[in-house]
This record gives C-alpha cells, structure tokens and sequence, in this order.
C-alpha cells in the first residue's frame, strides 16, 4: 500500500477536490473525539478512491466546505460502514447532507443475516487483520503520527472492492431493490446532542441495589458528573466513572481523606473535586434524613 495522503492545507484540499469530481466511488469514514467528549465532533475524515487513501485534517484545515460538492452529489457514491454516526456527524459538523450511500454493514446484514463489524468482512474476503489498536485514541491530538494514519486509513482502503463484492451478491440474490430503498432513508440521518437525562443514574450497573439513602447520594452525585462533563465538554465517565459513583454512594465518606482514599477516583478529582464531593454526599445524607 502506498502511505496515505494527508490533506491540511487549502491548496491539498482543493487538489482533492477536483480528483474526486471526477469519480463514482468513493469509500469513506470518519474518526471523532467521542471516547473523550461531550459533545463529540468529528477529528478526521478518511477518503479512499481506487488508487489512493486521504486523510482529510479538518482540525488544521478549519473549513472544509470544498467537499459539500462530493458529499452531496449524487453521481459519486459514498461506501462507508455502519454509517449512522458518520452521516449524522457530517451534518452536524459541517452541513453536509451527504447523498448516494452504500453501507457495506447493511449490504452483508441482508446477505446473511448477521451483523459485523469492518473487522470481520476485511479477515474474511481480504485475508488482512485490523489491529484495533487505535479504536479508543483521542483523535483531537495533534500532530497525526504515522501509524495513527496508517490504522485511520484501512478503515477505508477495502471499502471500494468490498462494496464492489457485495452488490454482486445482493444481485444475485435478488435484494438489490430492497437495499437500495434501505439506504436511502440514511440520508435523512440527524444527529440528537447529547442532554442531561435526570434519571440516567438507574442505568448505572449496581443502581438497583441501593438502599433509597445511598440512591440519593447516587442521584446526586450523577448530577453533578454531568453536568461538570457538559460544561467542560469531557466524556462524563472522565469525570468519574459509574462504579466509583456506586462505590461513594454505598460508603458516604465524611471526611476529604476518606474521598481522597477511595479507590477508582481520578488523580484530578482527588486535587480539584474532593471538596465538591464531600459537599454533594453531605448535602444528599442531610436532606434525606
């Protein structure tokens, strides 16, 4: 494979542009900092044609309305897998309503009934493992190192012969029809933001066992990871994990050394959030009693 291309500057992306005018299939995908945000934006997008890979840093470039042309014209189609979060993404992000669709998750859901990941589908018609190494990376992190390009771009490099494979299946089984009134409906695909749901605490695994003191202790303690996590834009498990919650519910400490020894706080909790914690678990004991 030769390197991918990294796009960070106008003139690269208006150079990319005008190749990708000129073609009819396109794999594509997107890398977001979701694993690290709130609210999460996308980092990157991968492009692949059939002869070359790109990575388009939409964090250097700042503006890339250029490609609104190849995301909504509908003479080139874009091959991504499992797209619900990149579509929505697109448009949220950028505006981008993107047209013509091939999902290669739901092209093989309808061929043989399973889902699966991009993983599988390149090991099983490809022969090529993807190490997932970087699956969990914060894709905000500047400058993109070599092997970060390298795993962003297989994502997309199979994408074109997979769907290539695919559609002659769907073909020959007769589903093609069925399929492409399937993806259609992905271009409607919106993105819901993220907000604050106050009984998401029941969700956390060990809420249901709680005495009603310890789940207001818990209710409270999740209001405030939330909306410390929406006002610093930071994944709220970042702030502190479910089981730690659980885990200060069900003890109550009483003192900021008792918060400070428990396992599972954050290093940043224990210097900066401490105090609040304290505070909260008094706050939540007294009114309930």
């Amino acid at each position: 494979m030769k390197p991918p291309v990294v796009i960070d500057n106008e003139r690269k992306l208006e150079k990319l542009v005008n190749k990708l005018k000129k073609e009819t299939l396109l794999g594509v995908d997107t890398e977001s900092d979701s694993y690290y945000s709130y609210q999460d934006r996308i980092c990157i997008i991968q492009i692949s044609t059939q002869e070359e890979d790109y990575i388009v840093d939409n964090i250097a470039l700042k503006n890339i309305e250029a490609l609104r042309t190849i995301f909504e014209n509908r003479k080139i189609e874009k091959i991504f897998h499992d797209c619900t979060n990149d579509i929505a993404g697109l448009k949220a992000d950028f505006g981008f309503h993107c047209k013509n669709i091939f999902d290669t998750a739901i092209a093989w859901r309808m061929i043989s009934g399973e889902h699966r990941g991009l993983a599988f589908l390149l090991e099983m018609h490809f022969g090529f493992y993807h190490n997932k190494k970087f699956q969990k990376w914060d894709w905000r992190r500047r400058p993109l190192q070599q092997e970060q390009l390298e795993y962003a771009r297989i994502d997309t490099h199979f994408l074109i012969p997979l769907r290539n494979m695919l559609y002659s299946e769907l073909e020959s089984k007769g589903l093609l029809q069925k399929f492409k009134g399937s993806v259609k409906n992905l271009e409607n695909l919106e993105k819901t933001p993220k907000r604050f749901n106050p009984n998401g605490y029941w969700r956390l695994k060990g809420a249901q066992n709680l005495d009603p003191k310890s789940l207001d202790v818990l209710k409270a303690l999740y209001r405030y990871r939330e909306r410390t996590a929406e006002r610093l834009n930071k994944a709220a498990f970042r702030i502190i994990n479910g089981e730690t919650m659980i885990r200060l519910a069900r003890k109550k400490p009483k003192t900021l050394q008792e918060i400070k020894n428990l396992k599972g706080l954050p290093r940043h909790m224990k210097k900066q959030g401490a105090k609040d914690l304290l505070n909260i678990i008094k706050k939540a004991t007294s009114e309930h009693n």
